[in-house]
């Protein structure tokens, strides 16, 4: 995925609703989105962006533009995540990992799974 797109923040709100329950509508955007932030117009203008990027689809379903996308959750997630690694940790993974756990509150079901997943890529590097 070298060449992914790159995704506003906001364009980010519309991803989550769009993957969380696609296919939808504009409108059907517009309902799983916080109506005190948004309007229709501007759902509308994200929803055409987006597919200009090639991050969804869409098809004419009577009166309406369905959307879909192209590129799932976890795939665009990969390539932000290698975007902040290189920008923001000039691409070393410990000191972002590190930031991450003395800055952030983790129960301790997440420090289990993040010792698992270290545990399980030192054996795979072993």
């Amino acid at each position: 995925m070298s060449k992914a797109p790159r995704i506003s923040d906001s364009e980010w709100e519309v991803m989550k609703a769009l993957w969380d329950h696609e296919p939808m509508t504009a409108v059907e955007v517009l309902e799983r989105l916080p109506h005190d932030q948004w309007k229709q117009k501007t759902v509308n203008t994200f929803l055409v962006r987006l597919e200009a990027k090639g991050v969804i689809a869409s098809k004419r379903v009577g009166r309406a533009n369905v959307y879909s996308s192209l590129l799932s959750e976890s795939e665009c997630r990969r390539f932000e995540g290698s975007q902040f690694l290189s920008k923001v940790f000039r691409g070393e993974v410990a000191p972002m990992m590190l930031h991450f756990i003395e800055n952030e509150e983790l129960s301790g079901e997440e420090i289990d799974e993040l010792k698992r997943l270290l545990d399980d890529r030192g054996k795979k590097n072993g």
